[in-house]
């Protein structure tokens, strides 16, 4: 910011002394071309006067040498130097001049005044001054040297009278040195001033251009999207927020209005706007969904706000972010919320089933003692008994899914808990109760100095119930399950904790796109034999460690369950 502050002062400055330049050699040249007409027909016999002539107007391109000297060195105090050597360097000239166009009687003493002009340029009232000093000492040594008859005037009729005549001769001097005092005060005072005058101009501008780059990077780094219409329907400010929300380059839509540069995805946002230009109510926040290049839905919560310009209305400013994270905690406070009151609900109804299953086992198991074997009571007593540990095992499942919220109350049984450890401890379960483990390949990447906060029997729980769910989705075949590390996130829940992704996935048949969003639901399931408690109780475990799930699936080529927890590495 500062960097570019200064490269612009010195680029202004630049500019200004090229201007200059430029305006200086256009003006001598002129002159000079004037003079040297006048001279070609006042003064044919001079042969002398047309050769400095032509040598002072390739000196004068000297001022060609200067500037570009500067575009090399971009050096004010060199360029001033060489700049005085040129000043300087034209008196001497000038002078001769003088002398060989009639010394005091010569027309030509204009060219000294030429040269303080050109001195005002650059050095202001103070160096002004001092350049028409040395041109007025210049003119005197010629003056004084051609009446002490040192040096011999070219005589002409304007010479001739002067030089006849003492006081004449004094009087014209002193007239010609208050010309060129009065050149060089007037130029130098009005340089001084309008120098003065660009200094004031070129601060205020300045302070302009760090309130306008302060605003602007202000605007820039705002999260929200930041779109300002005028009057006439025209964008005029599109912020980086507002492109990287909407996924539009902001140079394709400045000076356009909505409804010619946003795509029809974006077409309530670009009604929204034009409604805003022919409104006078301000102030209401609204939601609507937008659609991602990819035609993906993209909930935003917008206000629009008059633009107003000398008390005018001259535009509308819309300020709109992106609430897609918002409304993904909202849902996840929800399924908590649900599941907790579905938890009340399974621990009153397992508690009202429990004894009643009891009553019928214990007195199935009394009657398969009384009745013969192989008779009808014998098979029906069985029966009894298969379908009361069928319950139990039911009961257990919805006791398991109550107990959630008890473990939510027992924040002193946290503890650290290595997660590759706790991921082959669940292989091991689970692996024992398959008929072919040798068909599962079992790969477990997680490292070894991983750990995560939490109760180690949900989480032992929660993981044999993923593994198990891969495991069912492989089915005779058999595949390969993997688990790996995730990428570390922030909490959703606006504590300031870094979660950790755990990656389990497998190479089963998948979930079916209509059913993704339903698998966490308490007893949905699409297994034969299932009470559908199992995700929402490894989802309910998850919640209360302060985490989220993930899942990615396609049918037919695998799931990915991608589960994040607060983790803490060694």
């Amino acid at each position: 910011m500062e960097i570019k502050s200064k490269n612009q002062l010195g680029i202004s400055w630049a500019s200004e002394l090229e201007k200059k330049l430029k305006w200086l050699l256009l003006f001598r040249l002129i002159i000079f071309v004037v003079i040297f007409i006048a001279i070609f027909f006042l003064f044919p016999q001079y042969s002398n006067l047309f050769r400095l002539m032509i040598f002072y107007g390739v000196v004068s391109l000297g001022y060609l040498g200067s500037l570009y000297f500067w575009k090399i060195t971009r050096r004010k105090p060199g360029f001033e130097f060489i700049y005085a050597i040129q000043l300087i360097s034209e008196i001497g000239l000038e002078a001769a001049i003088v002398h060989y166009s009639g010394g005091l009687g010569s027309l030509l003493t204009i060219l000294f005044a030429l040269t303080i002009f050109s001195a005002a340029f650059i050095y202001r009232l103070a160096g002004t001054v001092i350049i028409a000093t040395i041109a007025v000492a210049a003119y005197i040594t010629i003056v004084y040297l051609e009446l002490r008859g040192i040096i011999h005037p070219i005589r002409t009729p304007t010479s001739n009278l002067l030089y006849s005549n003492m006081d004449m001769a004094y009087a014209a001097g002193y007239i010609q040195i208050c010309f060129l005092y009065i050149i060089a005060f007037v130029s130098g005072y009005m340089s001084q001033k309008i120098g003065t005058h660009l200094g004031e101009l070129e601060e205020a501008r300045k302070k302009l251009e760090r309130i306008k780059l302060d605003t602007d990077q202000i605007l820039q780094c705002m999260r929200s999207g930041l779109i300002t219409v005028d009057h006439e329907g025209k964008i005029i400010y599109f912020n980086e927020a507002a492109s990287r929300i909407l996924q539009l380059p902001g140079e394709s839509v400045m000076g356009t209005s909505p409804a010619e540069s946003f795509p029809k995805r974006l077409a309530s946002l670009s009604e929204y706007i034009k409604k805003a230009l022919s409104s006078t109510a301000f102030g209401n926040r609204e939601e609507m969904t937008i659609e991602s290049e990819y035609g993906q839905p993209i909930p935003i919560l917008l206000v629009a706000s008059s633009l107003r310009v000398e008390g005018k209305p001259s535009g509308v400013i819309v300020v709109f972010e992106d609430v897609t994270e918002e409304k993904k905690k909202e849902l996840l406070l929800r399924e908590m919320e649900k599941l907790a009151s579905l938890g009340s609900l399974s621990a009153r109804l397992a508690h009202e089933l429990r004894n009643p299953i009891s009553v019928i086992r214990g007195s199935a198991e009394m009657l398969e003692k009384e009745v013969k074997s192989g008779n009808t009571s014998q098979r029906l007593t069985n029966l009894i008994m298969r379908e009361s540990d069928r319950l139990t095992s039911i009961l257990e499942e919805f006791l398991a899914f109550a107990r959630l919220k008890e473990a939510s109350q027992e924040p002193a049984r946290m503890e650290l808990i290595n997660v590759r450890k706790l991921v082959d401890e669940s292989w091991e379960i689970v692996r024992m109760g398959l008929e072919h483990p040798e068909d599962i390949a079992f790969e477990n990447s997680i490292p070894s100095d991983l750990k995560v906060l939490g109760r180690k029997e949900q989480l032992l729980r929660m993981f044999i119930n993923f593994l198990q769910n891969s495991v069912e989705a492989m089915g005779e075949i058999g595949g390969k399950i993997s688990v790996s590390m995730g990428r570390v996130v922030r909490s959703p829940y606006g504590k300031d904790e870094l979660l950790t992704g755990i990656s389990i996935r497998d190479t089963g048949e998948g979930i079916k796109t209509e059913d993704l969003q339903k698998i966490f639901e308490p007893f949905f399931t699409t297994k034969v034999k299932g009470v559908g408690l199992g995700l929402a109780i490894v989802q309910g475990i998850v919640n209360q460690h302060g985490g989220f799930i993930e899942v990615k699936s396609e049918w037919g080529y695998g799931t990915e369950f991608i589960v994040y927890l607060p983790c803490e590495r060694e």
